[in-house]
């Protein structure tokens, strides 16, 4: 399971590599992606890219273009499944989110009618 800042970096990096087999990405333009919604240091984001790469999203290789560090990153299975992935937990949030008020209103009826039962 990732975490939101995993998901962002993944979404950012399925959107770059979409279409293609494997694409060049440097550090600070996906900082500077992610800066909008969190603030992530370059330490941090080596952790997350490698924590990708373990989960089985992608596969990473890291290099030097001109002196700065630039990450090679091609999708596995995993990671070209990954806006299925979203769309479904997005989806089953929702299913049990409208379970659970079901749920609640079912009970809270059944409450009013005990009540109404034996209050009489």
């Amino acid at each position: 399971m990732l975490n939101f800042k995993e998901k962002y970096v993944m979404e950012y990096v399925y959107s770059r590599c979409q279409g293609k087999k494997s694409c060049l990405l440097s550090p600070r333009e996906i900082i500077s992606y992610v800066a909008d919604k969190y603030v992530i240091f370059p330490e941090e984001l080596e952790k997350i890219m490698t924590n990708l790469s373990y989960d089985n999203y992608i596969e990473l290789l890291k290099s030097d273009k001109k002196g700065s560090p630039v990450y090679c990153v091609s999708l596995k299975i995993k990671g070209e499944g990954f806006h299925r992935e979203l769309s479904n937990n997005k989806r089953n949030f929702w299913l049990l989110f409208g379970r659970t008020c079901l749920f609640a209103v079912i009970s809270a009826i059944i409450g009013v009618i005990i009540r109404f039962i034996f209050l009489k």
